[in-house]
């Protein structure tokens, strides 16, 4: 975007960056931009979206998230993340608690920077629990941040 080749912060997610067609790696089929685009709905207006979820008092995600994932720094060891613990098994962050990416395998390398995944999906508090599991069709897990990335824990559907 604007010449731009290594974006890593933009406001607006990954729904929005695919339904307006922007690059990526690899190139987005136009079945996943359709498949994007009610999230990028959900983000046109947040100043009317944030006032209708309030008036509606509507299901959210953040009623189903949990805090449970082992927190890793880029530089530290990866033995601390359980092969016991759910997945994915750790979270990737920096020093102020916004998110790197995610360690799916506790044996993929020592430092958590080269074994994470830095692209999990992630979803606001603010979705509503069915928006949730249809991503949750195409994805092992949800990662729940701000809209600033700052992480906050992973979705957990009712049972």
């Amino acid at each position: 975007m604007l010449g731009f080749t290594d974006v890593r912060h933009y406001f607006r997610g990954k729904a929005d960056w695919i339904v307006r067609g922007l690059p990526t790696d690899p190139r987005a089929t136009l079945s996943e931009r359709m498949r994007a685009l009610p999230y990028f709905i959900n983000n046109l207006a947040p100043g009317l979206r944030a006032f209708w979820i309030h008036y509606s008092d509507r299901a959210r995600i953040d009623e189903f998230m949990r805090d449970d994932l082992v927190r890793l720094a880029p530089e530290d060891h990866i033995s601390q993340a359980s092969p016991d613990s759910p997945t994915p098994r750790a979270v990737v962050l920096d020093r102020n608690g916004i998110l790197l990416g995610t360690i799916e395998h506790a044996d993929a390398a020592p430092r958590a920077l080269d074994a994470m995944d830095p692209n999990p999906q992630t979803i606001r508090p603010d979705m509503t629990p069915r928006l949730a599991k249809k991503l949750l069709a195409s994805n092992p897990y949800l990662i729940v941040t701000t809209a600033k990335g700052k992480y906050l824990g992973r979705y957990v559907p009712e049972e």
